[in-house]
């Protein structure tokens, strides 16, 4: 037996059950099952409905029996009657009543999965944090004075971010450890924060500024960009920065960053009238 919206569904006060048959003892009540037989969007309207009527149910079950008629265009949208209890009066009020137990049981559902998912993330980030270790106190101090250094030459976003939400660790969590890397300053795991910094971000680095700039470049990385926009974003800022061919032309992670520019953002190099064919010179 198949039942749709339009159709009336008689029981007795007490449990659900998942026939569609008219119930013979207390305890029960018919309830249709309508997977088959209407659209996705029905099958969840009706899911809530069934916990929208579970609330309005009286706690003493032992008062009779009644009917629930639905009716989908008709005058009737759900009523409870005989003699366990009058769920709704009028239509107005019907309507009402239904919708706000409706909205209830979704915000339930709702609050449900988001905290879920919510705590999901935060086992996750833990998992991260708990599998790597954080820098010495040497290496905090190089990285809070290459900060500075952003922070004196005007790029407060990436100061604020790395600052104030970024965790630094100084090895490889099980994340990381799990993707292979080649001669890497860093490496950032966004939405989580969590930047990895790595040897050749204290020793191949000349100094605070190159230090500096590959914090840049992370920052970005943490405001979501990907790699062809943090790379140009850093190049077309390095004077600002004061990294430059004339300060820093000669030292490896130049000539390094530049390549590697050249590789992930190749439109800033393709002005024949400038030196080198860089755009921003």
């Amino acid at each position: 037996m198949s039942f749709h919206w339009n159709r009336t569904i008689c029981g007795v006060c007490g449990k659900w059950n998942n026939f569609g048959d008219k119930p013979t003892g207390y305890n029960t009540y018919a309830v249709p099952k309508p997977f088959h037989y209407g659209t996705l969007a029905d099958d969840v309207i009706w899911h809530f409905v069934r916990q929208a009527l579970e609330r309005r149910l009286p706690s003493n079950r032992q008062n009779g029996g009644g009917c629930i008629v639905l009716e989908r265009e008709g005058v009737r949208m759900l009523r409870f009657i005989v003699e366990c209890c009058t769920l709704f009066i009028s239509k107005g009020r019907s309507i009402a009543l239904f919708a706000s137990d409706v909205l209830v049981a979704i915000l339930q559902q709702t609050a449900t999965h988001a905290a879920s998912a919510v705590l999901a993330v935060i086992a996750f980030y833990l998992s991260l944090v708990s599998t790597s270790l954080p820098p010495t106190q040497h290496d905090r101090q190089q990285i809070d004075k290459a900060i500075q250094l952003l922070a004196d030459h005007g790029f407060s976003d990436e100061v604020f971010l790395l600052k104030g939400t970024t965790t630094f660790r100084a090895t490889d969590h099980w994340l990381n450890a799990l993707t292979e890397k080649e001669n890497a300053y860093a490496s950032t795991n966004f939405p989580f924060q969590i930047i990895t910094l790595y040897p050749d971000f204290y020793t191949k680095a000349t100094d605070d500024t190159e230090r500096a700039m590959i914090l840049m470049h992370e920052a970005r990385h943490l405001m979501g960009e990907n790699e062809n926009q943090a790379y140009a974003y850093v190049w077309r800022h390095r004077e600002q920065l004061g990294w430059s061919m004339k300060t820093h032309g000669s030292t490896e992670s130049y000539v390094t960053i530049e390549q590697q520019t050249r590789e992930m953002a190749p439109e800033l190099f393709n002005c024949p009238d400038k030196p080198w064919e860089d755009c921003t010179e």
